[in-house]
C-alpha cells in the first residue's frame, strides 16, 4: 500500500515537471509574441507622430503659399506701392 502511494506521488511528480516544462516554454513564447505586439504598437505610434508632423507642415506650407499668392497677386495687380 504504502509503495502504491509513494509510485503515485513519483508519476505525479514527473507528470507536474513535464507540465512546468510546457508551461515555461508556452510563457517564453508568449513573452516572444509580446514584445513583438509591444515593437509594433511603437512602430505605429512613431507612424502617426509623423503623420502629425507632416500635417503640421502641410498646414504651414499650405499658410506660406497663400501669403505668397496673395503678395503675388498684390503686385501683378499694380497695387503695390513700387508702382508709378
Amino acid at each position: 500500500m504504502i509503495y502504491y502511494r509513494v509510485e503515485k506521488a513519483y508519476v505525479n511528480q514527473k507528470k507536474l515537471e513535464s507540465e512546468a516544462k510546457l508551461l515555461q516554454a508556452h510563457v517564453g513564447h508568449f513573452s516572444k509574441q509580446t514584445s513583438l505586439w509591444l515593437q509594433m504598437v511603437e512602430n505605429f505610434n512613431q507612424s502617426l507622430k509623423e503623420l502629425g508632423d507632416v500635417e503640421n507642415w502641410s498646414r504651414v506650407i499650405e499658410a506660406d503659399m497663400t501669403s505668397i499668392a496673395s503678395a503675388l497677386e498684390y503686385a501683378y495687380k499694380g497695387d503695390g506701392p513700387s508702382s508709378s
